[in-house]
């Protein structure tokens, strides 16, 4: 989204954006947009992209003469990797900040799965992070944004940082702050924290383990009102709190056919199976078969799938056509880690472009596209949803969108970690997260690291802190 586009498309949007662009505008800001742009996460941002994007952000502050502005509002995301640049965000705000000089306040928000880097902490005025995973705070975070870049505009405060990176990789389904996770009790020390008087701000970062760069993990970074001591303080001792408490991050799944055996057992449903290791937002392949594979085995009624992201077999629906049965090969295309290509059989129910608002409390309001999608119908009354993009299936509203009620079904299976939980634990009678393969297994000590710092937990029983 670029210019005036990126306010319109903001307005009253439960995101970052959205709280910014509605808190500026009820304090009469005049708002100067650049650019946003977003992707699904895969591998590594090709270098000439990066700098395409980034050139544009700084043309875009150009155009606006940087003399001319009161401060600087930033949405990222904070564990964007480009090809020779490992810390994408530092680089981001170190272009923005040479540019626009020392004194122009600059405040970002990012991501809960941001890794912190010494360079985000340099370069930024205020760092804000999200406190909720579900990410369900967003919009509040960027109206937080908005007050901050008042103070620091008005000479209300003048901010320190701190900041503590923790030798210590944390699976996401462990990084889950509203369930009985060592992160929920972290996070509430976390707030705790930021209500001391003189604390601007303090972001409690789960990090993104599957980014294999020096500084991935779990960090803190707090924000004081000119007093350093109390925020190297502050950012100790919850630095401390969270290695004390590393082995309650360990995960245990249930394995597919326990799973399985689950469904067939469960007398009200829907239950609701989390493909966790094949997560599209944390860089799955989203075409992993091994949980799909051992439904059609299975053979119980009522099971939805979504999604599997096929493009071939999207287009082979298309030539079948709605209503007819045909043979398609489906999944395991992109690589060899999430489960076999099956050969199947199906019929196509419905087949065409597909796209829809959410409902649920993550992004309420947002649009979600999942492309030329069909949904495939394998015998016995076992549902497929395959799609163009790889999309993490994040609210219930994507089933209704293809004409599947989700309360109906006895269960539903979606490729998602944590955030699916926003949406779908009110209908969900038993959450199960399944150990199938992929990218985004929890078993983060099976996965081949080369960059990141060593020793760190739990690839190195030696690791301590400090």
């Amino acid at each position: 989204m670029r210019g005036q586009t990126l306010l319109d498309s903001s307005r009253g949007i439960s995101n970052t954006l959205g709280g910014m662009v509605d808190a500026a505008e009820a304090l009469g800001w005049e708002l100067v947009p650049t650019i946003f742009a977003s992707a699904t996460p895969s591998g590594r941002v090709r270098r000439g992209t990066f700098e395409t994007l980034l050139n544009e952000l700084l043309d875009g502050l150009r155009a606006a003469n940087p003399g001319t502005l009161d401060g600087v509002l930033l949405a990222l995301h904070g564990a964007l990797v480009a090809e020779g640049v490992a810390d994408g965000e530092g680089e981001i705000l170190r272009r923005v900040r040479q540019l626009v000089g020392p004194s122009l306040p600059v405040v970002v928000v990012l991501d809960f799965h941001a890794n912190l880097t010494p360079a985000i902490a340099q370069y930024a005025d205020v760092v804000i992070g999200y406190d909720t995973y579900p990410h369900v705070d967003p919009y509040a975070r960027g109206t937080e944004a908005v007050a901050t870049l008042e103070r620091l505009h008005s000479g209300a405060m003048r901010p320190v940082r701190a900041l503590r990176q923790v030798p210590l990789l944390t699976p996401l389904t462990a990084q889950w702050t509203q369930g009985p996770t060592p992160m929920r009790d972290l996070m509430r020390l976390a707030l705790e924290a930021e209500r001391q008087p003189g604390i601007v701000c303090v972001m409690l970062a789960g990090g993104f383990p599957y980014s294999d760069i020096h500084d991935a993990g779990l960090s803190v970074l707090v924000t004081a009102d000119s007093d350093q001591t109390l925020a190297d303080a502050t950012a100790e001792r919850l630095a401390r709190e969270c290695w004390e408490r590393r082995e309650f991050f360990r995960v245990e799944l249930t394995p597919v056919a326990d799973a399985i055996a689950r469904i067939r057992a469960g007398k009200h449903g829907p239950l609701v199976l989390a493909d966790v290791a094949d997560n599209p937002g944390a860089g799955g392949s989203c075409d992993g078969t091994t949980i799909l594979e051992a439904l059609t085995r299975a053979g119980i009624p009522g099971v939805a799938v979504a999604v599997i992201a096929d493009p071939e077999s999207v287009a082979r629906a298309e030539t079948i056509g709605a209503g007819q049965l045909g043979q398609f090969q489906l999944g395991g295309k992109l690589d060899h880690l999430h489960g076999p290509t099956l050969e199947l059989k199906a019929r196509v129910r419905s087949v065409g472009e597909v796209a829809f608002i959410n409902t649920g409390p993550m992004g309420t309001g947002a649009r979600t596209r999942l492309g030329r999608t069909a949904v495939l119908e394998l015998e016995p009354g076992l549902e497929v949803v395959v799609t163009e993009h790889r999309v993490q299936v994040l609210d219930p509203e994507l089933f209704r969108a293809v004409g599947i009620p989700p309360e109906q079904r006895r269960a539903l299976v979606v490729k998602s970690s944590v955030h699916f939980r926003a949406g779908f634990e009110p209908l969900a009678a038993e959450i199960i997260e399944v150990d199938a393969p992929g990218l985004s297994s929890p078993d983060l000590a099976a996965l081949p690291y080369r960059s990141v710092r060593r020793p760190i937990w739990p690839l190195d029983d030696d690791a301590t802190y400090p």
